[in-house]
């Protein structure tokens, strides 16, 4: 296995615009109290909702409606709102990334799939 691949990737995703953005855009979340309390509240009630939408709870409804009321807070802060974006456009690289490596990751795994044609 040849590891310098994997440490070129790693050094090529470090040296990519969406990555320095989101390192220049964490930079300044951290040196402002109010973006990162509205930065990490965001994040917390994402990860609830997305949760709760997934398992079918109740409170799906409600936890997604303070995401909303939220969004004007932070749309405010422009530390808080740049980081945001800048997340949202680095997890899609690495979600864009990750699904390109996960091929020969799983394909050994096929076994797994209980009769399903699919993986």
């Amino acid at each position: 296995m040849n590891y310098d691949k994997a440490h070129d990737l790693a050094h090529a995703m470090r040296e990519s615009e969406e990555y320095k953005a989101l390192m220049k855009a964490q930079e300044a979340v951290e040196s402002d109290q109010t973006a990162t309390a509205l930065v990490r509240t965001f994040m917390a009630q994402q990860m609830q909702w997305e949760y709760a939408k997934i398992s079918g709870a109740p409170e799906a409804e409600e936890l997604q409606k303070k995401q909303e009321e939220l969004m004007p807070q932070i749309q405010a802060n422009t530390a808080a709102a740049e980081y945001l974006q800048a997340q949202m456009r680095w997890s899609q690289i690495s979600n864009d990334i990750y699904k390109i490596i996960s091929g020969p990751i799983t394909e050994g795994m096929k076994v797994l799939n209980h009769g399903n044609e699919e993986a």
